[in-house]
C-alpha cells in the first residue's frame, strides 16, 4: 500500500509542476479562487473582505519596504 501512495504523490507532483510550467496564470487563479471561496464559506463575506483588505495593506507596506522607500512618506501622502 505504501508504493500506491508514493506513486500517487509522484504523479500529482509531476502534474502540478507541468501545469505550473505550462499554465501558471490559470493554476494560480484557480488556487486563489478556491481559497477565496473557502474563506467566504468558512468566515462569511464581510469577514473575508476585511481579511483581504488587511492582506492588501500588508502587501503594499511590504512592497514599499522591499523597494527601500520610507513608510512615513507614503502615510503622509495617503492621509493628506
Amino acid at each position: 500500500m505504501s508504493s500506491f501512495w508514493s506513486e500517487l504523490a509522484h504523479k500529482l507532483t509531476t502534474l502540478f509542476l507541468r501545469l505550473l510550467d505550462e499554465h501558471p496564470g490559470k493554476l494560480m487563479g484557480t488556487i486563489a479562487g478556491f481559497l477565496v471561496g473557502l474563506l467566504v464559506v468558512l468566515l462569511g463575506f464581510w469577514k473575508t473582505l476585511v481579511l483581504f483588505l488587511f492582506v492588501m495593506i500588508g502587501f503594499m507596506l511590504g512592497k514599499r519596504q522591499d523597494e527601500h522607500k520610507k513608510l512615513f512618506d507614503w502615510l503622509d501622502r495617503f492621509f493628506n
